[in-house]
This record gives C-alpha cells, structure tokens and sequence, in this order.
C-alpha cells in the first residue's frame, strides 16, 4: 500500500487508518480537530422521509 500524507499537516497517515478509511486524506489528529474529510453514502430508503422518521420511532421506543 502507498504510504500516503495527510492533506493539512503532512504527516503519514497509519496503514490502518488507510485500510479502515481507504477515502481519507487527513491523520486521525487532524480528523479529531478538523472533523473526517470522508462522506457516507446516502441511501435510498424508497419511502417519503416523513414516514422513516415515523419507522425510527417506532422500532427505537
């Protein structure tokens, strides 16, 4: 695996943050103070938004 630096102070990032988070360009430091630089992906739940919020607070009460 190529060793790669973070995007804001140029230290290497660990392998293992690489293979947990292959999208990252940040150090676990500078995540913790800058927040991750890695976004999810959104999911199509096939239903209005309303009724899985609906959905959520019936399975979580």
């Amino acid at each position: 695996m190529k060793r790669t630096r973070c995007d804001t102070c140029g230290r290497f990032i660990p392998k293992e943050r690489l293979e947990a988070m292959p999208g990252t360009h940040r150090c676990i430091d500078c995540a913790r103070k800058l927040g991750t630089d890695v976004q999810g992906k959104k999911a199509d739940i096939s239903m209005d938004p309303e009724t899985y919020k609906d959905l959520l607070g019936a399975t979580r009460s």
